[in-house]
């Protein structure tokens, strides 16, 4: 964790504040490029401080930073077009509801959640990466946007879903919708968003117990994304599916006994 090439106001704190939060060394700027610290320093990759952003660079150089992606588009085309988002149909999402992303990564589709659930309502995001989580959280409490309240509604938690499903506390007051969205092996087309960070996301896919501990946790239904020919996903055996005209995604769908 290091500081921009020039330190500004307040960078020293939110630099300490966040190593500590990583549990990764403070490493001094002292001008040098970035790459030079990583190379110099033996570093795996570095996240810098800079401005009010982060980024997150590895050995190639090239730098990440968080951003809405794909989100503002999909809003946009609810919002002004009136085109109905794949995501909260398949989820029935509604004003008031709470919504769980267990896997939530650059938490693009628990942004599209939150616009749909309102102020009333509420996001819940679990990211077991703890860099990515770090990014997610700062990025959603400090991007400035029309849509920054939204971006403020969706809460960060660093951690792997398994171990929330026997954890009465964490489900009060509750989820309408529980959702999982696990990461591919391969991405698909030109959803390269996370490319710079697929190193460190987790791969791990909800199995039938998992999937029957979020089924008796969630209100209404869950969701896992997917590919429709995918054998682990078929094996689950969804309730429905929800496909887009492309048919490259799918949502299978899991209604719960209480069907709220």
């Amino acid at each position: 964790m290091t500081t921009g090439r020039v330190e500004r106001e307040g960078q020293r704190a939110l630099v300490e504040h966040l190593a500590a939060e990583l549990g990764v060394p403070i490493v001094e700027r002292r001008e040098r490029s970035t790459l030079r610290i990583i190379e110099a320093e033996g570093l795996e990759a570095l996240v810098v401080v800079n401005n009010e952003r982060l980024h997150y660079i590895d050995s190639t150089g090239e730098p990440f930073f968080w951003h809405p992606n794909m989100a503002v588009v999909r809003i946009g085309a609810v919002r002004v077009h009136g085109r109905e988002d794949l995501l909260a149909r398949a989820c029935d999402l509604r004003p008031g509801d709470r919504v769980l992303d267990a896997t939530l990564g650059l938490g693009a589709d628990a942004i599209v959640a939150s616009w749909h659930v309102g102020p009333s309502g509420a996001v819940v995001g679990l990211e077991a990466s703890p860099v990515i989580a770090c990014l997610v959280r700062h990025g959603l409490a400090t991007y400035e946007h029309r849509l920054a309240p939204v971006l403020r509604n969706i809460s960060v938690i660093t951690g792997n879903h398994t171990g929330v499903w026997h954890d009465d506390a964490f489900f009060e007051p509750g989820f309408e919708v529980i959702y999982f969205d696990p990461m591919f092996e391969q991405p698909i087309g030109s959803s390269s968003g996370l490319a710079g960070l697929r190193p460190l996301a987790c791969y791990d896919r909800p199995d039938a117990e998992v999937l029957a501990a979020a089924r008796a946790r969630a209100k209404r239904r869950v969701v896992v994304k997917g590919r429709a020919v995918d054998p682990w996903l078929q094996d689950l055996q969804p309730d429905r599916w929800v496909q887009g005209r492309h048919r490259r995604l799918a949502y299978a769908v899991f209604e719960t006994d209480r069907g709220e």
